[in-house]
């Protein structure tokens, strides 16, 4: 019995630590993209994000002009649209921090268009509106 709860209390420590590990890791790949905050392939994936939204907006956009999209499709599109345009509005911003190696408005400026990117997503998907990406 003694034995048993041995093996028990082991375990549970290990799992622990187990944890603890995952935690760790956790937050070094967090220092790591503070160190580095934009790389030009982030900027690309971000940029190509985008432009699919984009692109899937529009086609619903015609597909509402044309009668074949569902019957709030207007609201759902003037919902989405501020986001996908605003984020238009800063992605050249970003080009620009990340050519001359600005790394504090880069990342700043990269996470403001990916929680755009986020809203827009959530937004369209409360709405039940497919966009891609």
């Amino acid at each position: 019995m003694k034995k048993i709860i041995a093996v028990a209390l082991v375990t549970l420590t290990l799992g622990g630590c187990a944890q603890l590990q995952a935690v760790s890791g956790g937050l070094s790949l967090v220092t790591k993209s503070i160190a580095n905050p934009v790389t030009e392939n982030e900027l690309y994936q971000i940029e190509a994000s985008i432009n699919i939204l984009v692109t899937g907006l529009v086609a619903y956009r015609r597909a509402c002009l044309a009668g074949n999209a569902d019957k709030n499709c207007r609201a759902n599109i003037l919902a989405i649209q501020p986001y996908t345009k605003e984020a238009e509005v800063y992605i050249p911003q970003l080009r620009r921090f990340v050519r001359n190696n600005d790394q504090i408005n880069a990342a700043n400026l990269y996470n403001t268009i990916s929680e755009l990117y986020v809203n827009a997503k959530q937004t369209a998907l409360r709405l039940g509106v497919n966009l891609g990406g």
